[in-house]
């Protein structure tokens, strides 16, 4: 049972890495889009030297051509309402991000409460055996010291 429990917890590390990426993405973009909304605040020249290379998400192959949203064409999906779907679904990856975590969290409580209670009935089982065994010297201890009284009293 301890080895299914640490297999859930190492699945859930995996669901929550790949939940992780979308919500790398949508900030990475988001903040992209922020700085294209006021490039002068920003330190940036201008709005046609903001790129974003989405080769680098794996959404592409490396060798794909052109890779790069620059300028004008950024500028365009910034403003699009796909853009604000990405946002609600980047939110709901975000809170089940965190569902994940607390769900780890509780597995690993889970686990250490379960080895405690297996270490504790596994010593309270040890405990067991040892008083048996002690009560059966002192039975035998008492059965000898019975014979030798008996047997004193024989000689007398």
């Amino acid at each position: 049972f301890v080895f299914l429990t640490y297999v859930l917890g190492v699945a859930w590390l995996g669901v929550f890495g790949f939940s992780a990426v979308p919500v790398f993405m949508f900030y990475n973009i988001w903040s992209t889009c922020e700085v294209i909304k006021s490039p002068q605040t920003n330190g940036t020249a201008g709005v046609e030297q903001i790129c974003v290379d989405i080769r680098q998400y794996g959404i592409i192959p490396w060798n794909a051509f052109p890779g790069r949203i620059c300028g004008s064409a950024l500028e365009n999906i910034c403003n699009t309402n796909e853009r604000l779907i990405c946002l609600h679904s980047s939110l709901c990856l975000l809170t089940c991000s965190l569902a994940i975590m607390l769900t780890l969290l509780f597995q690993i409580h889970f686990l250490m409460i379960l080895s405690s209670n297996w270490a504790y009935l596994k010593d309270a089982s040890k405990m067991q055996a040892y008083q048996d065994i002690k009560a059966k010297e002192e039975q035998e201890l008492q059965d000898i010291q019975s014979r030798s009284k008996e047997q004193l009293n024989s000689y007398t």
